[in-house]
């Protein structure tokens, strides 16, 4: 039975226009679904790289105080 309904669809070519134009809609979506969680997994990464830029210069402050507070005792 299955495969006289593909017999008969690969024989129809309205049928067929019909399958691949529903073949290529999948295609495109989940083509689209990828390129749209690449791009949410790239912002992702360019925050957390932010993040951790901000929490090193914050050491390096943190570091730097210290330093100047120390300098500040002795004299």
């Amino acid at each position: 039975m299955a495969v006289s309904a593909i017999i008969r669809q690969s024989e129809d070519k309205i049928m067929r226009q019909a399958y691949q134009r529903r073949k290529d809609e999948i295609y495109f979506n989940n083509l689209e679904r990828a390129e749209d969680r690449l791009r949410a997994d790239q912002a992702e990464h360019r925050a957390d790289q932010a993040e951790a830029q901000l929490a090193d210069k914050d050491k390096i402050i943190a570091q730097l105080q210290a330093q100047l507070s120390s300098t500040m005792r002795k004299q």
